[in-house]
């Protein structure tokens, strides 16, 4: 304890006229002065206090029952719960300098410019609380503002005034010791704070481990919707790569089954997955390439036949009872049962249906200009090439339109009236029955060819479809693309059927099948007609006909002719062929031949008519057995 740490602002020198070098106590008896504060029975030496007081129990912290209770013995202490539950100000009205900051200590230790501020008057009197005491110091304050105000003589006599107040605190503790009620921010401090902070404490650590409970569950939960999700993408992406096998597999086998054992190897190897895992896809790729190797390479062309035919007819018992062109019916067309029983003789012979792209190559220079040569079909070993050739696949108005008002109907000769393209995207025959009744399904070739390779895929070498050769005069495949009827019906008609056929033709491609010119009018290019006369049909071609078909490259001689007999194709009958972008010919004769140049490439078809089977069989030996095959409703077949 220094010097300073008690503060009693004023001078016992002065005030007793004390001398501390006065060898007798005659003018001042300090203990006697205490007895007469206190009584005999509660005074000490004021030695022994002092002694006391200088005896801390550490250097900042002082004890009030050590240092003190001494000399309030039984009055200060009685009813104090802990030694910090009084009022230094109200108790003691002492006060002290503030301890510097770096000296100041916790709320444990005493603070002296909070305890022993002297108490004002009103607060002594009243003990308020400390909101009203909060008051009484602002008005203390505004009080001591006017007092510095005042004349020095005011200040000297409040002084004085305020030195008696200051006298030692054993003259103000005469009355009882009256202890106050305790403070209730000190109660909130001392009792409900800590209360509230265990609670808030205690809260934090509930909520703490039901976060961490609710976290662990939702972790777990989440690990597990994360192990079901990848146990369902596992088998998501297990089912998607079994059905990607299925997909190939069965796309595969198409190709394989139409000789093209190159684009199956290759879709086998399109697989996304790991291959070594799914035995099938390796076994029939080994497959596949075992019997690849075992193909036989055909590398003469020469000797491959063309089986031309003229639109079927699909209802016989018509088309050879009319009156006009029944004869005609019977000698140059074939039905369509004959047709589908030609099919199987063909295949049980171990034909293979080819066309121009499966042995010709076409090889572009640096110039642009195109050359042929011929290039190997690859069957297995006793397979045989055979091509297929439709013309006139027009359905003339004579052969359907028996009132000639430009529609269809029950009058006609039992043939087709056009291709119409079905809502499954396949190629079917529209014609009108012997009662009136539009119908649709195979009452022609094309749809007729399409379902028998459905079911035998390996009678078309990769893909391969037959050649339609069509005229312009009266449209193209059963649609009036012509200018005749724009003129006579309506240009919105006209735009029908063109988008019609263009649909049609879209189709027919996709599916295999070569397009081909029968010339535009139906008309011989040989010895009778001269390079003049082909042009002018072909410009017809050209204006009609081309825009619906787009350019073809194939032309079939109408009427059994050719430009020229034997020998290589020159002039000007060939080169306005030639100009007019064909590079293909097709002619007829008894005996098939193919003949490959670097300018072109030339054919004779083998034309199948009843006649012919029923007259020329010898003809089709190799092919199909045609007595076998003739129907029934022809009776005996005209000759000529």
């Amino acid at each position: 304890m220094t010097k300073h740490d008690l503060d009693y602002e004023f001078d016992f020198e002065k005030e007793y006229n004390f001398d501390p070098n006065a060898e007798t106590e005659d003018d001042f008896d300090l203990d006697a002065l205490m007895a007469e504060d206190f009584g005999e029975e509660e005074s000490q030496p004021l030695d022994d206090i002092l002694h006391q007081q200088d005896e801390p129990d550490s250097e900042d912290e002082l004890h009030f029952d050590q240092e003190f209770d001494p000399v309030f013995d039984g009055g200060f202490d009685e009813g104090l719960t802990s030694d910090f539950d009084f009022d230094f100000d109200g108790e003691m009205g002492m006060h002290s300098e503030p301890a510097p900051v770096e000296e100041q200590k916790d709320a444990s230790d005493f603070d002296f410019d909070r305890d022993f501020k002297p108490m004002t008057e009103k607060q002594k009197e009243f003990e308020l609380d400390p909101e009203l005491q909060r008051e009484l110091e602002v008005t203390e304050d505004e009080e001591t503002a006017v007092q510095q105000e005042k004349p020095a003589s005011d200040q000297t006599q409040q002084e004085t005034q305020h030195s008696e107040l200051s006298r030692p605190h054993q003259q103000r503790r005469k009355r009882p010791h009256s202890r106050r009620p305790r403070n209730k921010a000190r109660e909130f401090k001392d009792v409900m704070l800590p209360r509230i902070i265990a609670g808030v404490a205690a809260l934090l650590i509930v909520s703490f481990v039901i976060s961490a409970i609710v976290y662990a569950v939702q972790g777990h939960k989440l690990k597990k919707q994360e192990r079901l999700e990848a146990e369902a993408s596992a088998q998501s992406e297990a089912a998607r790569l079994e059905q990607e096998v299925k997909t190939l597999l069965d796309e595969a086998a198409k190709l394989a089954a139409g000789y093209d054992y190159d684009a199956a190897i290759q879709k086998l190897d399109s697989f996304t997955g790991e291959k070594d895992k799914y035995t099938e896809l390796q076994r029939m790729r080994a497959e596949y390439v075992q019997t690849q190797s075992q193909l036989k390479a055909v590398e003469d062309p020469s000797k491959i036949a063309n089986l031309s035919f003229h639109m079927l007819i699909a209802d016989p018992a018509r088309a050879f009872a009319d009156k006009k062109y029944g004869k005609s019916y019977n000698m140059n067309f074939v039905t369509t049962d004959e047709f589908s029983k030609i099919l199987e003789q063909l295949y049980e012979n171990n034909y293979v249906l080819v066309n121009f792209s499966s042995f010709v190559e076409e090889v572009v220079g640096e110039d642009g200009h195109v050359s042929y040569k011929s290039k190997p079909i690859y069957l297995p070993d006793g397979k045989k090439p055979v091509m297929l050739t439709e013309t006139m696949v027009n359905y003339f108005g004579y052969m359907i339109d028996s009132d000639k008002d430009g529609v269809p109907d029950k009058g006609g000769a039992g043939f087709a009236s056009r291709l119409v393209v079905d809502e499954y995207g396949e190629v079917k025959a529209e014609m009108v029955d012997a009662e009136g009744n539009t119908v649709v399904g195979n009452y022609d070739l094309v749809p007729i060819l399409n379902d028998f390779i459905k079911e035998h895929p390996d009678f078309s070498y990769r893909g391969a479809k037959a050649t339609l050769a069509v005229t312009g005069n009266e449209g193209v495949f059963g649609y009036r693309t012509n200018k005749e009827a724009k003129s006579k019906v309506s240009e919105s008609y006209y735009e029908e059927q063109v988008a019609g056929a263009q649909k049609l033709v879209e189709a027919l491609r996709n599916s295999g099948y070569k397009i081909a010119s029968y010339s535009y009018g139906n008309k011989s290019y040989g010895k009778d007609a001269s390079a003049a006369n082909i042009k002018e049909d072909l410009q017809h071609w050209s204006d009609e006909v081309t825009p619906v078909l787009g350019n073809v490259d194939v032309l079939v001689y109408a009427k059994g002719s050719d430009i020229a007999g034997a020998g290589a194709y020159s002039g000007s009958k060939y080169d306005v062929l030639r100009d007019a972008g064909f590079h293909y010919f097709i002619g007829s004769g008894n005996t098939p031949t193919t003949e490959i140049t670097d300018k072109y490439v030339r054919q004779q078809r083998l034309m199948v008519s009843g006649n012919q089977m029923a007259y020329s069989s010898s003809r089709f030996i190799d092919f199909f057995a045609s007595k076998t095959i003739l129907n029934e409703q022809r009776g005996t077949v005209p000759e000529k």
